[in-house]
């Protein structure tokens, strides 16, 4: 039984944002008043909106954009990069470029594996004086090839029902699914011939053996949606645990090892228990909360094992305000 707990300097839960305010409630430090943005440079960019038009889900997409100084000074490039990983730039200027000037990049813009979105994606470039200046690549990704439904949900333990999952052209025209990844975790159709549609199941124990993916991307033969993919949202609960958290920079090395103390001391609470895979702990150092994934056994787990711990510890279990 391999211990799951992990720490974190950083707040690293996606979709728990509002569910941690909700239980910091009016304890929460009030957050630092952001810092001013840098002046606008002066560029302009051709074109205003670079529209990647159509797109194939899993196959980037590249196009030219110019970018001009429209000031009477010469400046220096110091970034420009996109506002997620998502999308890349190259040929990015290192020489100085002057009034009037112009330099010409490549945007590329991954659009991932889900389908029917508009895509809208920021670009911003930073000067060596940190003046800066952003524009938008858009794009959709067409829908090819429908799945329904749009998400498998399944559980821990793995449900004793497999669910299915249909696949169709939009056009309604017959196609062939070729292959899934991981492997096994979706039964293939049992006849090679191209059909309008596949109603597949899902192997739950697979599932569970391939690591519980998020996601099963299977193959087609068709070219304009070679790739499809089937979202899997996996059932768990969460809870939160608050720690002592530090409240100046003097305490701040004794607060984090009293902290890594208490996690330790929980997770020796754990040693007896059967945990699922999916099994979690996150601690976010600013707040001292502490997340808590898996199934409801391995919180009733971890809530025993805050328990044992002396009175004088402090941690208590959070819980949100009524209606959030």
């Amino acid at each position: 039984m391999q211990p799951a707990t992990r720490i974190l300097s950083c707040l690293a839960i996606a979709g728990l944002a509002s569910f941690a305010a909700a239980a910091l409630n009016a304890d929460t430090t009030p957050a630092a008043t952001p810092a001013a943005a840098a002046p606008s440079a002066s560029l302009t960019f051709s074109p205003a909106t670079l529209d990647l038009g159509e797109m194939i889900a899993g196959q980037p997409k590249t196009a030219p954009l110019t970018i001009t100084n429209a000031g009477d000074a010469p400046i220096t490039i110091a970034s420009l990069k996109g506002g997620c990983g998502c999308t890349t730039i190259t040929g990015t200027p290192t020489d100085v470029i002057a009034p009037g000037a112009s330099f010409t990049v490549q945007v590329t813009v991954d659009p991932g594996m889900k389908t029917g979105l508009e895509l809208k994606k920021p670009v911003h470039v930073v000067l060596a004086d940190g003046r800066a200046q952003s524009m938008q690549v858009v794009g959709r990704v067409k829908t090819v090839v429908k799945v329904s439904p749009d998400a498998i949900e399944l559980s821990a333990p793995v449900d004793a029902k497999a669910p299915t999952v249909t696949l169709s052209r939009m056009d309604g025209a017959a196609f062939k699914v070729t292959g899934a990844t991981p492997a096994g975790v979706i039964a293939m159709p049992t006849s090679d011939k191209p059909a309008k549609s596949f109603e597949l199941r899902v192997d739950t124990k697979a599932w569970e053996k391939a690591g519980r993916p998020t996601a099963i991307t299977l193959t087609t033969d068709q070219a304009d949606a070679p790739k499809v993919a089937v979202s899997i949202k996996a059932s768990e609960a969460v809870t939160m645990f608050r720690l002592p958290a530090p409240e100046g920079e003097g305490d701040r090395t004794a607060i984090e090892a009293s902290q890594d103390a208490l996690i330790q001391r929980i997770d020796a609470g754990l040693a007896s228990a059967e945990r699922s895979s999916q099994f979690e702990m996150r601690l976010h150092r600013e707040t001292g909360m502490l997340f808590v994934h898996g199934s409801e056994d391995d919180l009733d787990a971890v809530r025993a094992a805050v328990r044992a711990l002396p009175a004088s510890s402090g941690v208590r279990e959070s819980k949100p305000a009524p209606g959030t």
